[in-house]
């Protein structure tokens, strides 16, 4: 397993390519927004810390994490890599589609529409999908207690948020309840049973 300085490497470059993307969209998006801006500042300081956490922790609390000089131990951040790697790909795709409608918080805009178009048509939350691939990837990267406690996090934060938005968007948009019906609410064939 790679560990220490070369694992935070590997981890920053994560945690940099991430808050690069969701800015990039942020300012695209933005702008179309009625609503105004689709960030709020203590969900970005709070992520930033997170990633701050994950970061530095190889370097400086090596004795929280796990390694082992087993092949099998390089493979699994080799797979935890490409979940991340995956993760990116679903989130930019989710974002494209969602344009203007995505928020860091449970809103509905005074033009909202149901999106299920491109991963919107396979899932509810294709975003959502795309944190717990990214917590689980990191996770499998760089296995510590700080990344167990972020994916926790990750996991129980966007569960929590898509309930709710979940209950909002049913009660106030249009066709949402007849979507929900229709397309799963995380992974893909995974339908709630009657």
């Amino acid at each position: 397993m790679i560990s220490g300085i070369p694992l935070a490497i590997v981890l920053g470059l994560v945690v940099i390519a991430f808050f690069f993307m969701d800015f990039f969209f942020m300012l695209r998006y933005d702008r179309e927004r009625a609503a105004g801006k689709g960030w709020a500042w203590d969900y970005t300081l709070l992520v930033a810390g997170l990633g701050l956490m994950v970061v530095l922790q190889p370097v400086f609390l090596p004795m929280i994490g796990f390694s082992t000089a087993q092949a099998w131990g390089l493979g699994v951040q080799i797979i935890g890599l490409v979940v991340t790697l995956l993760s990116f790909v679903i989130h930019i795709w989710s974002r494209l589609h969602l344009k203007k409608f995505y928020a860091e918080r449970v809103e509905v805009q005074a033009d909202h529409q149901v999106i299920d178009s491109g991963p919107y048509g396979l899932v509810r939350h294709p975003l959502v999908t795309s944190f717990f691939m990214l917590g689980t990837g990191i996770f499998l990267m760089a296995p510590a207690l700080t990344t167990l406690i972020a994916m926790a996090y990750v996991y129980w934060d966007f569960s929590r948020a898509a309930n709710q938005e979940e209950a909002l968007l049913g009660a106030s948009l249009p066709g949402y309840r007849d979507y929900m019906r229709r397309v799963p609410k995380f992974l893909p064939g995974l339908r709630k049973r009657n």
